[in-house]
C-alpha cells in the first residue's frame, strides 16, 4: 500500500510538472535545501568523533549549560530535529540525564532560530546562490580526500552550499509562481485564518521533516507577497509543532527515556503553539516593540518573521525554565518501564545511531548483563545476595551460610541473561555491519568479548556447582574445607568486582584490578598447597582429590574472565599504570582482604 501512494505521488508531481516549470523550479529548491541539510548533518556527525559526548559531559551539568548546550549545536547545525535525534541517542546510551536533555531540547529551540535570521536578512535581498557555488567546490576537493575528517568537513560545506542554493531557487520559484497567479487570494484574515495557516505549517513541517525548511519557504511566500504577515505567523506556529514528528518516530525504537525525551519535545513544542495562539495579538505588539529597539523597519515583515520565531521560542524556555524537573518527572510517571529492569535491556535501541553513543550503550548493557550474571552465581556459590554488600568478611559469611540454597539456576539463566545477551550481540553484530569507523568497530569486538566471558563465567559456575553442592556439606571436613575456600575466594572477588562496577573512578578500579589479579595468584598457589596436603595425608581419596583440582580450575577461570571483562569495560589507560599498580602491591607481604 506504500508503493502504491508513492509512486501515485510520484505520478501526480510529474504531472504538476509538465504543466508549470515555475512549480518544478520551486520544488527543486525545496529539495535541494531538505538534502542540504541531510548532509550537513552527516558531516556534523561523522566529524564528532569523541568530542560530542565528553562535551556534553563536561557542558550539560545544570539546566543552564544544558539549554546554551543544545541552543550552540542547533545553531551550527541549524536543525532542532536533528539535536533532539542526537539527544535521544545519549540519553538512551546514558550519557545525559532526562533532565539534561529537556534542556538540550529547550535550548536547540532557541538555537535553530538562527537560521531564519540567516535567511531573512541575507538569503532573501542577497543572491546567495553566488556563495553557493564556492562552497560546493571546496566540499568536493575535501570529500576527495582520504581524510575522514576532510570528508566530513566537505559534506558540511556541500550542505551549506546545497542550503544556499536550495533558498536561491525557493526564492525564485515564488516570484516566478506569482507572475502566473497570486495566492495572497486565499488568505484568511483574523484568528480563523491563523489557526487554519498553524495547521497548513504541521503538514509542511511533517512533510519536509524540517521548521527551517518550512520557515524558508514562508519567508520566501512573505517577500513574494504570496502570503500575509499574520498567516506567515501562523505557519511558523504549526511548523515549530510539525518539526516534532521525526523526533516522536526515532523514539518509537528506543528504550524508556528516549520515548520520554521525544514526548516532552512534543509536550514542549506544543506549549509553545497555545501560548502563542492565546496570545498571538500581544505577541505581535511585543514583536512590533522589539523591531523599534533593533531597528528593524516596519515594513521588514522578512526580519520580523524571524524575530517572532525567537521570541515565542525564547518565551516558552523562559516559562517553562523553573519547572524543567516537574516535567521530567511527570514524563517519567506517564512513561513507565514496562518490563522489570533485569528480564531486558536498559540502553540498547535502533534510535542510538552516533558512533559513540553505540559504544557507550553497548558497555552500559554489558554492565547490567554482569549485574544479573552476578546474582545468580552469588546464589550458586549458596550464600545471600544480601551477603554482597555485607561488613562481615566473606570466612564468616561462608561459615554462617552452611546450608544449600535452592533456586532453579537454568531458569534463572534463561530470564536474566539469555535474552539480554542475545539482544547485546545482536546490538554489536549490526553497529559494526554500519560503521566505517575502525576504531569502533574494534572496540565493539572487545565489548562482546566482555559479555561473553561473562556468559562463560556463568557456565563454568554452573559445572563447578555439583560438586560444591555435594561437598559443602560432606561430613569430610577435607573435602568440605576445600570447596568453602573456593566459596570464600569467589565472594571475596565479587565483592571487589561489584566496587568495579559501581565506581566513576578509573584509579581506584586500577587498584581494585590490581588486588583481584594477586588473590587470584594467591588463591591459586594455596589451592594447590592445600589439594597436596590432602591427598598426601589420605584425608581425601583421588577421586574427590580430581575433582577439587578440576573444581579449583574452574574457580580460577571464573575470576579470570571476569577481571578480564572489567578491563575493557573500565580500564582505559594504557597498560604501563596498570603494571605500576600491580608492582606496587607485589612489594606488600601481605594482602588486605577487602570485606
Amino acid at each position: 500500500m506504500q508503493k502504491i501512494f508513492l509512486f501515485a505521488g510520484l505520478a501526480v508531481l510529474s504531472y504538476i510538472f509538465f504543466k508549470s516549470e515555475n512549480i518544478l523550479l520551486l520544488c527543486a529548491g525545496i529539495a535541494i535545501f531538505i538534502f542540504g541539510m541531510v548532509i550537513m548533518g552527516e558531516g556534523f556527525k561523522n566529524s564528532g568523533g569523541g568530542t560530542l559526548e565528553l562535551f556534553l559531559r563536561r557542558q550539560t551539568s545544570t539546566k543552564l549549560r544544558s539549554i546554551i548546550f543544545g541552543t550552540a549545536a542547533a545553531a551550527v547545525m541549524q536543525s532542532s530535529t536533528l539535536v533532539s535525534l542526537l539527544s535521544i541517542s545519549f540519553l538512551s546510551a546514558g550519557f545525559i540525564s532526562l533532565v539534561q536533555g529537556v534542556g538540550i531540547i529547550f535550548g536547540s529551540q532557541i538555537g535553530t532560530t538562527s537560521g531564519a535570521w540567516l535567511i531573512a536578512g541575507l538569503g532573501i535581498k542577497v543572491d546567495i546562490a553566488k556563495y553557493a557555488m564556492p562552497l560546493i567546490i571546496f566540499g568536493v576537493i575535501f570529500l576527495l580526500q582520504s581524510s575522514k575528517k576532510f570528508k566530513s568537513v566537505g559534506q558540511v560545506f556541500i550542505g551549506i552550499g546545497l542550503l544556499f542554493l536550495g533558498v536561491a531557487y525557493i526564492k525564485d520559484g515564488f516570484e516566478a509562481i506569482g507572475n502566473d497567479f497570486n495566492l495572497a487570494q486565499y488568505s484568511i484574515e483574523g484568528m480563523t485564518g491563523i489557526i487554519i495557516f498553524s495547521l497548513l505549517g504541521i503538514v509542511i513541517a511533517i512533510i519536509t521533516q524540517s521548521s527551517l525548511a518550512t520557515i524558508v519557504l514562508t519567508i520566501a511566500a512573505l517577500n513574494a507577497e504570496q502570503v500575509s504577515y499574520m498567516n506567515a505567523l501562523g505557519i511558523i506556529i504549526g511548523a515549530n509543532i510539525g518539526t516534532t514528528l521525526t523526533g516522536i518516530v526515532s523514539s518509537l525504537g528506543s528504550n524508556v527515556d528516549g520515548k520520554r525525551l521525544a514526548f516532552l519535545y512534543l509536550i514542549f513544542n506544543l506549549f509553545i503553539g497555545a501560548i502563542s495562539l492565546i496570545f498571538i495579538y500581544q505577541i505581535v505588539a511585543l514583536i512590533k516593540y522589539e523591531a523599534i529597539i533593533l531597528g528593524i523597519g516596519e515594513d521588514n515583515y522578512a526580519l520580523k518573521l524571524a524575530l517572532f520565531h525567537t521570541t515565542i521560542n525564547l518565551l516558552g524556555v523562559i516559562l517553562l525554565y523553573s519547572v524543567m524537573e516537574n516535567i521530567a518527572s511527570l514524563a517519567q510517571k506517564i512513561i513507565r518501564q514496562k518490563t522489570s529492569a533485569g528480564d531486558d535491556v536498559l540502553y540498547l535501541s535502533s534510535s542510538i545511531t552516533h558512533e559513540n553513543a553505540i559504544r557507550e550503550a553497548a558497555r552500559k548493557e554489558i554492565c547490567h548483563l554482569y549485574e544479573n550474571a552476578a546474582n545468580i552465581m552469588v546464589l550458586g556459590i549458596h550464600v545471600e545476595i544480601s551477603d554482597l554488600y555485607s561488613e562481615k568478611s566473606a570466612d564468616e559469611t561462608i561459615k554462617l551460610r552452611s546450608k544449600e540454597l535452592e533456586f532453579d539456576y537454568e531458569q534463572m539463566y534463561q530470564k536474566k541473561i539469555k535474552t539480554i545477551y542475545g539482544k547485546i550481540v545482536n546490538f554489536i553484530v549490526i553497529s559494526q555491519s554500519t560503521s566505517e569507523n575502525e576504531n569502533i568497530v574494534k572496540d565493539l569486538t572487545q565489548l562482546q568479548k566482555a559479555a561473553q566471558g561473562i556468559v562463560e563465567a556463568l557456565k563454568d559456575l554452573k559445572h563447578l556447582q555439583k560438586n560444591l553442592t555435594k561437598y559443602m556439606i560432606s561430613p569430610n571436613s577435607g573435602i568440605k574445607n576445600g570447596y568453602n575456600a573456593i566459596r570464600e575466594h569467589l565472594l571475596t572477588q565479587f565483592r571487589i568486582l561489584d566496587k568495579i562496577f559501581k565506581s566513576e573512578e578509573e584509579d581506584l578500579v586500577v587498584v581494585l584490578m590490581a588486588q583481584l589479579e594477586m588473590l587470584g595468584e594467591k588463591f591459586e598457589k594455596n589451592a594447590a598447597l592445600m589439594l597436596g596436603t590432602l591427598l598426601k595425608s589420605g584425608t581425601v581419596s583421588p577421586l574427590m582429590g580430581s575433582s577439587l583440582m578440576n573444581d579449583n580450575a574452574y574457580a580460577l577461570h571464573i575470576s579470570k574472565s571476569l577481571i578480564e571483562a572489567a578491563k575493557i569495560l573500565f580500564i582505559h589507560k594504557d597498560s604501563g599504570q596498570k603494571e605500576t599498580m600491580k608492582a606496587v602491591f607485589s612489594k606488600n607481604d601481605e594482602i588486605e582482604e577487602i570485606q
